[in-house]
């Protein structure tokens, strides 16, 4: 629980440096790399002006990115028309609906913990040096090693709402602040921090600054 709180407060530090300003009046430009229908946040951007410019309203736009406030961060790639079926995609005739944001497995390997209230993430068993893949597009936030029971960790956020924590890892082989595609390489499996001496990456997504259950969102 201990390193728990201390990764929400790593992703806290992390996260308020970046948010975006609201002093340069400027318009700005999508970057290149946003799919059709988003728009890369830019210094200077606000929820306001990007409604303005795009002839939203500021409530349509924290709707899309499932945002609980008008706080957005400098590289977010945030929803600007919206998605089909409002985010969600319907499973046949059931009810049931899931969120349109998916995951790829991170690495091959069997599952040895679960999420759990304890266990804030899974851990995958995989053999030592076997490569770690990005799991979403998404750019790197954090690369380091400070935090003990994590070892030597990645975060990349993919959106607004949504960042995956990669820890445990042999080596790390991506530069803060590098963008990096859904199956990128980004890391090696290790045992880095862990206190079982097991060979495993474990594997956390948080939602809104929540720990969630990252088997929802998996392909």
């Amino acid at each position: 629980m201990k390193h728990a709180i201390l990764l929400t407060s790593l992703l806290i530090t992390m996260l308020l440096p970046s948010c975006a300003s609201n002093t340069n009046p400027q318009p700005r430009q999508a970057c290149a790399h946003a799919p059709a229908g988003q728009y890369c946040v830019q210094s200077g951007d606000t929820l306001t002006r990007l409604s303005q410019r795009f002839g939203v309203s500021v409530a349509d736009l924290k709707r899309w990115n499932q945002l609980s406030s008008e706080t957005i961060h400098v590289g977010d790639d945030l929803l600007i028309r919206e998605p089909f079926n409002n985010g969600k995609i319907s499973v046949g005739n059931n009810k049931h609906t899931v969120n349109a944001f998916r995951l790829q497995m991170p690495v091959d390997g069997k599952i040895i913990i679960p999420y759990s209230n304890q266990n804030k993430g899974i851990d995958i068993a995989a053999n030592r040096g076997e490569f770690v893949h990005a799991a979403s597009d998404g750019v790197v936030i954090y690369s380091g090693n400070n935090i003990a029971q994590y070892g030597k960790m990645v975060l990349l956020r993919h959106s607004a709402t949504t960042i995956t924590a990669y820890a445990n890892n042999e080596n790390i082989l991506v530069p803060m602040n590098a963008r990096v595609k859904a199956g990128q390489i980004i890391a090696e499996v290790g045992s880095s921090g862990r206190r079982d001496g097991k060979t495993a990456l474990h594997f956390e997504l948080r939602v809104n600054g929540k720990p969630t259950n990252p088997m929802n969102y998996f392909r």
